[in-house]
């Protein structure tokens, strides 16, 4: 999987709105012809895009550079270039090969990891250290506000929840949860709201009666199913087209690997 950010250069300025239609017709020039990417129930699916932020999706190593080439001459000819610094590629599976892939004169980096819309992709295809990004990107939010925790328990408890809430539950509907992120996760949150209550873990209050005298009726865990079942009827009411609906039912072309799948 490659991932490309495109940038305008020369000094050229262009809105948000013109950029973004001139990109469009960059990628749809490039890709017009290639017939490389991965099938998915007889779809094929070469690209993810979001604004300026490119991922190529294909299943070798020739097929991405393929892909590469034709972006990267394609935007020199609307004067627009590939950001080589900002580019890297991952191969994601159970046997990681590593990767020569050129930009122009220049070879992109291999990642195990990047941050891809706010969210860590791994080469694992495991959500393990996005978790532990949340956390911590959280556990920043409740530093920065050290003021804050001196207001009434129930402003505390709404901040709680309006930033540091939102902060781990970010991109939570795609995690694939084990029972060691729960366990992180709930530990995360109660040191947040001992916090709240003044007190530490050596007083030994019960984390039910912590919630309790909060008011928070859902823990991190329920809010965080809760989402996800919200998340999965969005999807759910999606036309058969499109990419999310075709990638959480369909099926994938290929070969599996001996032993017991890993969970979805």
């Amino acid at each position: 999987m490659v991932f490309t950010v495109i940038e305008v250069m020369q000094g050229c300025v262009l809105s948000p709105v013109l950029f973004n239609t001139l990109l469009e017709v960059v990628i749809a020039l490039a890709l017009e012809g290639n017939d490389v990417g991965a099938t998915t129930s007889g779809n094929l699916i070469s690209n993810l895009r979001f604004a300026d932020d490119i991922c190529l999706v294909t299943t070798s190593n020739d097929d991405v550079q393929q892909l590469v080439d034709a972006v990267h001459t394609t935007s020199i000819r609307f004067g627009l270039t590939v950001s080589s610094s900002k580019t890297v590629i991952q191969n994601i599976g159970k046997d990681v090969q590593q990767m020569k892939i050129m930009l122009g004169n220049c070879q992109l980096e291999q990642c195990p990891d990047f941050v891809y819309l706010g969210g860590n992709i791994s080469q694992d295809a495991s959500c393990d250290k996005d978790v532990v990004r949340r956390i911590g990107l959280a556990a920043g939010i409740v530093r920065s506000l050290h003021q804050i925790w001196k207001a009434d328990k129930s402003t505390k408890v709404l901040f709680y929840k309006t930033l540091v809430q939102s902060v781990i539950l970010y991109n939570s509907e795609t995690w694939t949860l084990k029972e060691n992120h729960k366990r992180k996760l709930r530990v995360s949150e109660m040191s947040v709201l001992r916090k709240i209550c003044g007190i530490t873990r050596k007083d030994r209050r019960r984390n039910v009666d912590i919630l309790k005298e909060l008011s928070v009726e859902k823990d991190i865990i329920d809010l965080l199913q809760l989402q996800r079942m919200t998340y999965f009827g969005q999807v759910n009411r999606m036309d058969n087209d499109r990419f999310l609906k075709l990638l959480l039912h369909g099926y994938t072309h290929g070969h599996r690997l001996r032993g017991r799948p890993k969970k979805k």
